[in-house]
């Protein structure tokens, strides 16, 4: 209750959207940036939060090096290489 307390305009006392939140099946990295929303990928952090995945990548490429050159976990790092891949062969 503390921590819905503390955290009331980012959470809701309510069991399913409590869930939703920490579904795991729904956290793509281990560093939590990329989620599962509607079926795609999409930002969970920063100025694109809620956006796909596949569209930033495509509207703003310096994104991608900006966070392979940051400091975000190996795996996060690992998961957006493999997002960016899978946009180049959807090309093909």
């Amino acid at each position: 209750m503390a921590q819905l307390e503390r955290y009331a305009a980012d959470l809701k006392p309510d069991v399913k959207f409590l869930h939703d939140l920490t579904n795991e099946e729904r956290i793509i990295d281990s560093g939590r940036r990329f989620i599962y929303s509607g079926g795609k990928a999409v930002f969970n952090f920063g100025k694109y939060k809620g956006r796909p995945v596949d569209e930033v990548l495509r509207n703003d490429p310096g994104y991608y090096s900006w966070m392979m050159q940051g400091d975000f976990p190996q795996h996060t790092k690992q998961k957006l290489t493999e997002i960016k891949q899978s946009l180049g062969a959807a090309k093909k």
